[in-house]
């Protein structure tokens, strides 16, 4: 799932606090006219809306808390605007540790620069940031005492694949009780998974730095992060029962079975196909012929149930950035 990594830029934000931009003669659409908002990090954000869009009893208060699998969400990032901009529960399910980093140090600095971050709030414009546009709500959902508090969403870490479907699909039965045979499946799945990521630290865990001070500051990192890892096998296995939504932007080998764990599942669920990968997935075919672009992959995937429905999210496409949304609705089951 991971072999094919998008890269994120981000601006450095610690420059000072920049005079207004002078006005433009017209609005520009925001997928056009903002270079944060053309950046591979920040379309992310449109992701954001259209989700928040089509499905807005998310952050509806009156339901109980909406639980969201963000697959193979990489540094995290789509889960911890959920998390904390708008308090949806979205839980990572990546082998890869999030790295929350560069969102928490932009926030940072927009919050303790509050001129700088009204001028990156205004759309339209070449110094638009959609992350200074959300701030108020971010204080919103995480004030205490005054305060505006951050915090990290959950982790399971492990693939998304056909080898965690075809699993699911042992033991899940009506009754949420699991017995002890198909929980004794469950646990060798999920030992047999947590070995295979832990014993590529490499791919999955990173190269061991050779500056001891760095590599010390590092484990105490990713010892911060691990206290949001979902570890027990129950716990993981309640997590997943427990879905509301299925999320997969970009989410590359993942794509597919995303979409199979939601249709198994009937739960809503938006993926936004990117890369093909022919050679990992050779048994992919549309009409007698292997599915070896993405127009091909977008009408495989569409195969999988007669009202998978597809739109276009509002930012620039480009080779290695797609922009159709595949979605379904609650009501699509009926």
């Amino acid at each position: 799932m991971m072999s094919h990594q998008c890269v994120f830029i981000d601006n450095k934000n610690g420059a000072p606090s920049l005079p207004p931009p002078a006005p433009l003669p017209s609005i520009i659409p925001y997928n056009e006219g903002s270079i944060r908002a053309l950046s591979r990090r920040n379309r992310v954000y449109v992701y954001r809306d259209f989700l928040l869009s089509k499905f807005p009893h998310m952050t509806s208060s009156s339901d109980a808390a909406c639980n969201i699998l963000d697959v193979a969400g990489g540094r995290g990032d789509l889960s911890w605007i959920l998390h904390n901009i708008d308090g949806i529960n979205s839980i990572i399910a990546d082998p890869r540790i999030p790295n929350h980093k560069s969102l928490i140090k932009s926030t940072e600095f927009l919050l303790t620069h509050p001129e700088e971050a009204a001028v990156r709030a205004v759309e339209g414009v070449v110094t638009h940031q959609p992350l200074a546009k959300l701030l108020p709500r971010l204080k919103n959902n995480n004030n205490c005492n005054g305060q505006t508090h951050l915090s990290t969403p959950f982790h399971l870490r492990m693939h998304v694949d056909d080898n965690l479907v075809e699993t699911l699909k042992r033991v899940f039965s009506s009754d949420e009780h699991l017995d002890d045979e198909r929980m004794g499946i469950w646990d060798e799945y999920w030992q047999q998974e947590t070995c295979r990521i832990e014993s590529n630290k490499v791919v999955y865990g990173g190269t061991p730095s050779t500056d001891q001070s760095h590599q010390q500051k590092k484990e105490i990192g990713d010892a911060q992060k691990r206290k949001q890892q979902i570890t027990n096998s129950r716990n993981a296995y309640d997590t997943i029962r427990s879905l509301d939504y299925i999320a997969g932007f970009h989410p590359d080998q993942a794509t597919e079975a995303a979409i199979d764990l939601a249709l198994f599942l009937k739960i809503p669920w938006s993926v936004v196909p990117c890369c093909i990968f022919p050679r990992e997935f050779p048994n992919r075919q549309i009409n007698g012929s292997r599915v070896k672009n993405h127009s091909q992959l977008i009408e495989y995937l569409c195969t999988k149930h007669e009202k998978i429905r597809k739109e276009t999210l509002s930012f620039v496409e480009t080779a290695t950035a797609k922009n159709v949304v595949l979605y379904m609705l609650s009501e699509d089951y009926d």
